[in-house]
């Protein structure tokens, strides 16, 4: 299949399958016809008429148990191994809520013709988000029983951002790949937290800035924008993924959760079916808040590394005031030398009140 293998290709598609008539073929965009031949054959024929980038092309052949739904008008397909029929709803968790849940968070409906999910025997990957036909590795597979224990909402969730961010609106080279995967990795905090709430959100964000420090200490940092990879491979690592995602939940709690989400609608509206780069995502923020974010994509986006902080306090008896000390002791060698960090440091007073301050650490030691 010669192609592009470039994010910054656009293009809508046509396949025509022909398969031995007793198997099922699943692409991107809408079944059109299916014609049975002559020879215990047939022929598929689907279109995409939304242009999207190469990569995000699919075709699946084989014996699936397919069960049918639908969200909105538009067809949901789960297509399982043929034991996990009954399963097949409850491995790919909660589709129709999610698809309401992101379409009014982001004020943009989902855009793409249909939404159909499809297990892989031996597949190369975790998933991959094709558009209109995400791809799971068959460890999703699982029976009722199971998913109690152990279901599938983060995977389910990070693939069905992607149709927003990265299918949609998509990285103009592997260098930005944050813009895709940033945001597929967020979506699991974000559904966590409306599903399950703010504690089972937070799990989430904590193992993944431990995995992103676990990555840091044994392979070294680079920026989050990072046009000096070797190769394209290197950059699905836990900074495009884990990294991203927390970049973007600091960028929440600085503009406030109305000024955030007004701000991503308004990007994947102004850059629908088009390839970007961080600057787009920098001038959707300041447009909305009013504000100069150069500050905040400078150090996160397009330097490296992360602050590591030694605090001490003291207390002045005779002034009544409370002292913090801020050292960041990063190495410049591979770490931004200064980060500037907005924080709210929380004072309690004998009596067990809590008082909440504003404050800005800017300098190595403040």
């Amino acid at each position: 299949f010669p192609t592009f293998d470039k994010p910054n290709e656009r293009c809508t598609q046509e396949m025509y399958i022909t398969v031995q008539d007793d198997l099922m073929t699943l692409s991107n965009g809408d079944l059109k016809s299916s014609t049975n031949n002559t020879n215990g054959t047939r022929t598929d024929y689907w279109r995409m008429d939304q242009p999207h980038a190469p990569y995000l092309f699919m075709l699946m052949i084989g014996d699936f148990a397919r069960v049918e739904d639908e969200w909105d008008g538009k067809l949901l397909e789960y297509m399982v191994d043929p034991p996990y029929k009954e399963d097949a709803k409850e491995i790919f968790n909660h589709t129709p809520e999610m698809l309401t849940f992101f379409s009014d968070l982001l004020d943009y409906p989902y855009p793409w013709s249909k939404y159909s999910q499809v297990i892989a025997e031996d597949y190369v990957s975790g998933a991959m988000e094709n558009t209109t036909g995400v791809i799971f590795g068959d460890f999703v597979q699982k029976s009722k029983r199971e998913l109690i224990d152990n279901e599938n909402d983060q995977i389910v969730a990070h693939e069905m951002f992607h149709h927003w961010f990265g299918d949609l609106v998509t990285c103009e080279s592997w260098a930005n790949l944050t813009l895709n995967e940033g945001f597929a990795n967020y979506s699991e905090y974000l559904w966590y937290e409306h599903k399950y709430g703010k504690d089972a959100a937070d799990a989430i964000r904590i193992s993944e800035m431990q995995g992103y420090f676990s990555m840091a200490a044994q392979t070294g940092t680079h920026p989050l924008i990072h046009y000096g990879y070797s190769d394209k491979e290197d950059m699905f690592d836990a900074h495009s993924y884990n990294k991203g995602g927390l970049v973007l939940h600091m960028l929440r709690n600085i503009v406030g959760d109305e000024a955030f989400f007004a701000a991503l609608s308004k990007y994947l509206k102004d850059n629908e079916y088009t390839a970007v780069e961080t600057a787009e995502l920098r001038m959707a923020f300041e447009d909305v808040t009013g504000q100069d974010l150069n500050w905040f994509f400078d150090q996160w986006y397009l330097d490296q590394g992360h602050p590591i902080l030694e605090v001490s306090h003291d207390y002045n008896a005779e002034t009544q005031e409370a002292i913090i000390y801020v050292d960041q002791v990063q190495s410049a060698d591979d770490h931004r030398p200064v980060f500037i960090l907005p924080i709210q440091p929380m004072v309690y007073g004998a009596d067990g009140e809590m008082q909440t301050y504003s404050a800005v650490i800017d300098e190595r030691r403040d």
